[in-house]
């Protein structure tokens, strides 16, 4: 995700996460003058992380022209390598072992 940020400067920005699992962007600056007079800007961004996404993982960036990056890596599978079960003996049915039913153990 990138976000232009490049009017509040590096040091009013913030990103964080929320215990419901939503990211947070917050940035501002206090009053300032300019053309117009004085001006006071304040940004918040609100984005819930997806669930395929490793919240532990979430780094931001912030580039020399205002743009701030937030990455995440994608969660490890829970079952990584699946790995095929053979019965021992190919010419016996599990019905015909003594502790094992058809419908479950």
């Amino acid at each position: 995700m990138q976000v232009n940020v490049a009017p509040f400067g590096s040091t009013g920005i913030k990103v964080f996460m929320t215990r419901e699992g939503d990211l947070i962007i917050h940035a501002g600056h206090d009053e300032q003058m300019e053309d117009d007079g004085y001006i006071s800007r304040r940004f918040e961004g609100r984005i819930a992380i997806p669930m395929g996404l490793d919240s532990n993982s979430i780094q931001s960036s912030l580039s020399p022209d205002g743009i701030l990056s937030v990455t995440a890596k994608e969660k490890a599978s829970h079952y990584e390598k699946i790995i095929p079960v053979f019965p021992a003996n190919p010419h016996r049915h599990l019905s015909d072992h003594p502790r094992v039913s058809p419908g479950g153990p």
